[in-house]
């Protein structure tokens, strides 16, 4: 597993998600998690919330992520945080399924990807030193 390459991966597909949900919120509300405007709310306040934390949240942490790629080593804290933030996504999808039930395929597939993305931006957060070279101490 090449460190620079699972971040710079994990880096792009973030930004998209975020470009996704900056571009489109009502395709994020409807197709991605289900949400739907509440009468008590404005749909502008609503969309806005949406634009807020899945696309200008998910754009920085994926730009920040790629910002990282550049040098995995030097990063490592940045990279082991936005790592441990997909964790706690993760987590705080698998309490919902403890508390409310199972959250469907879709929130089962939805917690596996963020475990995944999480772990292995953990995982690449740990890299040898770049002046390392293997079998040597």
């Amino acid at each position: 597993m090449n460190p620079r390459i699972v971040t710079l991966v994990i880096g792009i597909a973030s930004t998209i998600f975020g470009i996704g949900g900056l571009i489109s919120p009502a395709f994020v509300m409807e197709r991605v998690v289900g949400f739907a405007v509440d009468p008590a709310f404005s749909e502008n306040f609503v969309r806005g919330e949406v634009r807020a934390v899945y696309g200008g949240m998910f754009t920085v942490v994926g730009i920040a992520t790629l910002l990282a790629a550049m040098d995995v080593y030097a990063h490592r804290a940045r990279i082991l945080l936005i790592g441990f933030l997909w964790l706690g996504l993760c987590g705080g999808r698998l309490i919902g399924a403890v508390v409310e039930g199972s959250p469907g395929l879709f929130g089962w597939f939805s917690a596996a990807f963020e475990l995944v993305v999480g772990g292995l931006l953990v995982a690449s957060a740990t890299p040898a030193h770049p002046t390392t070279v293997a079998g040597q101490t």
